[in-house]
């Protein structure tokens, strides 16, 4: 369903209603637009794909935003939770991330819902979905069935390179949507090489092992925690409007200092990193990140070298 004439929600942006048409039609994240006061504006075809609201079960002009959701129920295995939950997220002014549904035919669906402000004034709100029962697999989740562990990296239980790129590109393309920022992290263990030469392995392998469970502790569930490779980890930080570099780092620093300060180990885990923030007003590619928040990794790291040598 669209609008005759489709307006990105933003009134003050530039994009013509072609553009914008053409980028709903792009994106992989299924969109609804509800207005302030409830009528469903705007939905794309992932959308309705992604409910099966094609052909007689079409969503009609003028549908308001609770008959949608009474006509979606029925989908989700606790209907009236949902149908609860969605009246309360359609209510409140902020925004909310990473709310997971799951259906009655076993997928598990994420939502954002983010409020589109104009003068200080909510006027609509946008609803961006995506079906993430992959990653419900590899997180354990109770209704997932048997996880693809050809995603997972087998020493830590991360994501590895490939599940972070699938898993990612697709936060790439809500995030552009939603103008939402994000932070993509790239850490590298120092002197992995050297716990192995002297210590061995198995000692290496568990510096590795170590190196995922900081990570973990440190971010949200939601956020992408992957080891690329070696000595190689990443973190895509799904959405950083709430926090900020700083503090991130800090809570990092915090936690590797504590596993640290536990002693049992032979060696001291230390990391090199580097930041690359997502600007959802002119987003790079993926690859373009990542590489810039290695070349930024290296840099960390040479500056920690030289200190250590004066």
């Amino acid at each position: 369903m669209f609008t005759s004439d489709p307006a990105p929600p933003d009134a003050g942006a530039t994009r013509s209603s072609a553009l914008w048409r053409a980028l709903l039609e792009a994106t992989a994240d299924a969109v609804l637009v509800v207005g302030a006061r409830g009528p469903v504006l705007v939905t794309n075809p992932a959308f309705n794909r992604l409910f099966g609201l094609q052909g007689h079960r079409a969503i009609p002009e003028g549908l308001s935003f609770r008959e949608l959701c009474e006509r979606l129920g029925e989908s989700f295995a606790d209907t009236p939770q949902f149908l609860a939950r969605a009246a309360e997220l359609h209510g409140q002014e902020g925004a909310v991330a990473g709310e997971w549904w799951t259906m009655t035919d076993g997928r598990i669906l994420e939502a954002d819902v983010l409020p589109v402000v104009v003068e200080g004034r909510r006027i609509e709100q946008l609803w961006l979905w995506r079906d993430v029962t992959e990653r419900a697999r590899l997180r354990g989740h109770p209704h997932a069935p048997e996880a693809n562990l050809s995603y997972l990296d087998e020493l830590t239980g991360l994501y590895n390179r490939r599940g972070f790129l699938h898993f990612a590109r697709a936060q790439f393309d809500a995030a552009a949507l939603a103008r939402r920022p994000m932070l993509l992290i790239f850490v590298d263990l120092d002197e992995l090489k050297e716990i192995n030469d002297r210590l061995g392995h198995a000692a290496g392998d568990q510096a590795l092992v170590d190196t995922g469970t900081v990570l973990k502790s440190t971010f949200r569930e939601r956020d992408i925690v992957a080891r690329l490779g070696g000595d190689e980890f990443v973190v895509l930080v799904t959405d950083s409007s709430a926090v900020r570099e700083a503090d991130l780092l800090a809570r990092l620093a915090g936690r590797l200092d504590a596993l640290n300060a536990r002693g049992g180990r032979e060696f001291q885990l230390a990391f090199s990193i580097g930041v690359a923030p997502f600007d959802p007003g002119s987003p790079d590619p993926l690859e373009e990140l990542l590489s810039e928040a290695d070349s930024r990794m290296y840099l960390d790291k040479r500056r920690r070298k030289d200190a250590a040598a004066h």
